[in-house]
């Protein structure tokens, strides 16, 4: 089932999130007045809408699309670390993340917007977001707001899916939260599995909701989800247990449209209006329908031969969040770790009809190693581009292409750092952290 948010940008929570922006690094009250100086006409003050339950679908909306451009600059920069995509401009703030050696200085995937490749400030708004809203709901009631427990099922999940970016993309991160009067409660530093523990138990609140509201859609979203949270913690049974519970035709998407550009699909724009990013050297040529890609036949700037990916060709291309497809490549991954003949066959017949849809042979063996290989090879291809391999590069341990120690066109080589360190600006500015 093929499902997609079509959600109108509100800013409910400003004061919230203007809180946590300040909490995760823009510049003390200067940074606070330059974002409270401009209100844009098409957002809603948050004291004229908080208070009031009959606007409860419009804070629904305004989180999910928090979230939804959050997601597609993780998307972006996910792709750039992790070899989907590789930057044809010299960008002098951007260049770490292509090269491969950011460190906890470098501030553009931190502080930017979403709409200019931020991500952790972005993520941890979208998340405080959902939060709030939730907040809201549970203080409301059924009579008060149509549909309450099937927004909080949502909110719920949405969170989760915050919460699980940052644990897969992070070295380790900061969970911080809203109070009840709406200040930040702090959060210390933890692990990447301490994240997805926590995103594990939104997952789980969403689904314990979703029965009761009849959002089936919701519900499978956090299944997916959660399996793919426990396929991070490496339990394998909980994660195919989920993961077993999906329609093999479920599809969740992020909205996009070409009305604005924090509503755009990132990727494309990236590569079509600003022209800064090339298709990765490991996807140029795989020649799958999966990966649909075009030799502009040019260089840019740095010399990178430019290709671009067709598998969003307009501005208002959706990215897939969750589906079915993910949730097998899921039962695959847990039935190769069980290790049984029984399961490393139906790993492998699952992996075989992925790679039907590249037009690749059935695999000779069902031995674990050329399964494991296999697999990765899969996901690959079939999650391209949807937030799914800087995960998947660290889990596995994966190399990169280009080979750290390759020289890089912007000058200095390739390096090895994958996952992106806890911000500066998070340590100096979180009184948990001693900054």
């Amino acid at each position: 089932m093929a499902h997609r948010r079509q959600p109108r940008l509100l800013s409910a929570f400003r004061r919230w999130a203007f809180a946590a922006a300040v909490a995760l690094g823009l510049p003390g009250c200067r940074g606070l007045d330059r974002l409270l100086s401009v209100e844009p006409q098409d957002r809603v003050p948050a004291s004229s809408v908080e208070n009031s339950p009959v606007n409860a679908q419009l804070l629904v909306n305004g989180a999910i699309a928090d979230f939804e451009c959050a997601f597609g600059a993780y998307v972006l920069i996910g792709g750039v670390i992790g070899e989907e995509l590789e930057e044809t401009r010299q960008i002098i703030d951007r260049k770490p993340y292509d090269q491969r050696v950011h460190t906890s200085k470098d501030r553009t995937a931190v502080v930017n917007r979403c709409e200019s490749a931020g991500v952790y400030t972005p993520l941890q708004t979208a998340r405080v977001s959902a939060e709030r809203v939730l907040e809201l709901l549970e203080k409301w009631s059924d009579g008060e707001v149509p549909q309450r427990a099937a927004l909080i099922a949502t909110m719920q999940a949405y969170a989760g899916y915050a919460t699980l970016l940052l644990g897969e993309g992070y070295c380790s991160t900061v969970i911080s939260s809203p109070g009840a009067n709406g200040e930040i409660v702090f959060g210390g530093e933890i692990s990447r599995d301490s994240a997805f523990k926590l995103a594990d138990a939104r997952f789980a609140a969403a689904m314990a909701a979703s029965p009761q509201a009849g959002a089936s859609n919701v519900r499978d979203l956090a299944l997916v989800g959660r399996a793919r949270a426990r396929i991070d913690l490496g339990d394998f049974a909980g994660a195919r247990n989920d993961a077993s519970g999906v329609p093999p035709a479920f599809r969740f998407e992020m909205s996009a449209s070409a009305s604005s550009l924090r509503r755009h699909n990132r990727v494309w724009s990236q590569e079509r209006v600003s022209d800064v990013t090339s298709i990765g050297v490991p996807y140029r040529s795989l020649g799958d329908p999966r990966v649909p890609v075009q030799d502009m036949r040019r260089t840019g700037p740095l010399g990178v031969p430019v290709f671009w990916q067709n598998k969003y060709p307009t501005a208002a291309s959706p990215i897939r969040i969750a589906s079915g497809d993910e949730a097998r490549l899921i039962i695959a991954e847990s039935d190769i770790a069980a290790g049984t003949a029984t399961s490393l066959e139906n790993a492998k017949s699952i992996i075989d009809a992925f790679r039907a849809r590249g037009s690749q042979p059935p695999l000779a063996s069902a031995d674990p190693a050329t399964l494991r290989e296999a697999l990765i090879d899969q996901r690959r291809r079939e999650l391209f581009l949807e937030s799914q391999h800087l995960g998947d590069v660290i889990r596995f341990g994966v190399s990169l292409r280009p080979l750290p120690g390759t020289a890089y066109p912007g000058g200095g080589v390739y390096g090895t750092q994958k996952c992106l360190f806890l911000p500066d600006v998070e340590r100096q500015n979180n009184p948990m952290l001693g900054g």
